[in-house]
């Protein structure tokens, strides 16, 4: 697969809040930089989105702009408004650090 395509793949994951879609794309020392500080791996996903689903069923992503290995992108869950940098190649999204609005 494509660094395109996982990075595709992340999206649609966080777009359908499916932890399994999200981590077949994330690299095995994935690390999401959430809010206050907080870190989550890879195997904190499930976690994580089962979090997210108590918020909202779904995740509006816009704003899309890629450069290099590089994405930022507006996204929204419920009443929750934010934004996310996200490194990505071949081997799947490395990293993203979240920032809310």
């Amino acid at each position: 697969m494509s660094a395109a395509d996982k990075l595709g793949g992340y999206a649609s994951g966080f777009a359908n809040l499916d932890a399994e879609a999200i981590a077949t794309n994330v690299t095995a020392d994935y690390k999401l930089l959430d809010k206050d500080g907080a870190v989550y791996g890879k195997n904190d996903l499930p976690g994580y989105v089962a979090e997210l689903r108590k918020i909202g069923n779904k995740m509006d992503i816009s704003d899309v702009v890629v450069e290099g290995g590089t994405a930022w992108c507006k996204w929204r869950v419920g009443d929750i408004v934010g934004a996310g940098m996200i490194s990505f190649g071949e081997d799947g999204v490395s990293q993203e650090q979240l920032f809310y609005f």
